[in-house]
């Protein structure tokens, strides 16, 4: 163990949105530092999300979570963010001429929570995004409440948020040991030991491996998701964002083109994610499908993890079997849209002022170590 020690109430692990968003909430009430592996916060999944706020998503307890950070979204607090955090974008669910049943039940599921939510013709489609292909698209709906997320301004606003009530963020400091001694946990880094009441496990893919370092498993899967842009036809400015109804791609647009993703989830070991070539070829082709237009070039690509429970909700509580150790892990596509929700939410439980919802606390999952 190091000499060189320091004291503190919370210790976070992991400075990606899950991670900085509780840090935020937490450094008004509690002394806070939170440590990131890599040399600059938000550099894994974060960092390469879509950044959307969409209200009918995953599943009720999702969507849930993304509406209690709905006020914080767009009446940020004074002096967060140098720029609106979101600005409307609109989605539009497309369904080809032999999945209208699917686009019926997409419809009946989220209508009723979304009430903008409306279908449109394909005529109605093909004037919001003239490329989609009249002989493949059967039908469409249209939620008018889809936003795009600055996520540059809220994880940098969390920062701020943090390091304006005394609290850290350090990156390129890698956990190398947790151990709880005399009702206090010591985390070792490479040059220090940081000491604290209690950690939180907000380390995305790697939440497991920080599992385990504690004596706490919760089966979570990091599952890869692959991005590409390729030129855009026209302008393309005033499109919506548009997926299929059968989960396989999506498009929207992203300067200087048009971002595509074949919505692919492949398991994968925690690590710095890249794109397969066969992963971006199935986008081009599905997009190729459903639109008249060809790609010629890709102008950039990337991946990045996302990390599930079994029932794709975020697993958020503290370890039943190890005393102090919080876990917020799990959030999969959702990490940036739910994150002043979650994050205020998983604060506000760890300094005593709400209790976990048991559908999505830990102990479900946990087993020991």
């Amino acid at each position: 163990m190091s000499d060189n020690h320091t004291q503190t109430d919370v210790i976070v692990i992991g400075a990606g949105a899950a991670g900085l968003s509780l840090g935020y909430f937490l450094a008004p009430n509690a002394s806070v530092v939170v440590v990131e592996q890599e040399e600059h916060a938000a550099y894994h999944a974060s960092g390469r999300s879509a950044a959307l706020y969409i209200e009918g998503y995953e599943n009720p307890v999702v969507q849930t979570l993304t509406r209690a950070g709905k006020e914080f979204f767009f009446t940020p607090p004074a002096g967060f963010a140098e720029s609106a955090l979101v600005k409307r974008v609109g989605g539009l669910t497309v369904a080809g001429q032999d999945e209208l049943p699917q686009l019926s039940r997409y419809l009946t599921t989220w209508q009723p929570s979304c009430p903008d939510m409306v279908e449109v013709s394909p005529a109605e489609a093909r004037d919001m995004v003239p490329i989609l292909s009249a002989d493949w698209l059967g039908g469409a709906t249209l939620d008018p409440t889809m936003y795009a997320i600055d996520v540059h301004e809220l994880l940098s606003g969390y920062q701020r948020g943090i390091r304006a009530c005394g609290g850290e963020v350090r990156t390129g400091a890698q956990v190398r040991s947790l151990q709880r001694q005399r009702n206090k946990w010591q985390v070792s880094l490479a040059d220090e030991t940081l000491s604290a009441d209690i950690v939180v496990n907000a380390a995305g893919a790697w939440a497991s491996r920080i599992g385990v370092m504690a004596d706490s498993k919760v089966p979570l899967t990091p599952m890869r998701r692959t991005a590409a842009i390729v030129p855009a036809p026209v302008d393309t400015t005033a499109w919506p964002l548009v997926h299929t109804v059968n989960a396989e791609l999506y498009f929207k647009p992203e300067s200087p083109g048009l971002m595509l993703s074949p919505q692919d989830e492949t398991p994968s070991m925690p690590m710095d994610a890249y794109p397969e070539d066969i992963d971006v070829a199935i986008a081009i082709d599905r997009f190729q499908t459903i639109t008249d237009h060809e790609v010629t070039r890709i102008m950039h690509q990337w991946a990045g993890l996302r990390t599930f429970a079994p029932d794709r909700k975020p697993v958020v509580g503290y370890a039943a079997n190890v005393s102090g150790f919080f876990w917020l892990a799990g959030q999969g596509g959702f990490g940036i849209q739910t994150s002043p929700g979650l994050g205020q939410f998983a604060a506000d439980a760890i300094l005593g002022r709400a209790e976990l919802e048991p559908a999505i606390h830990v102990q479900r999952y946990e087993t020991g170590g």
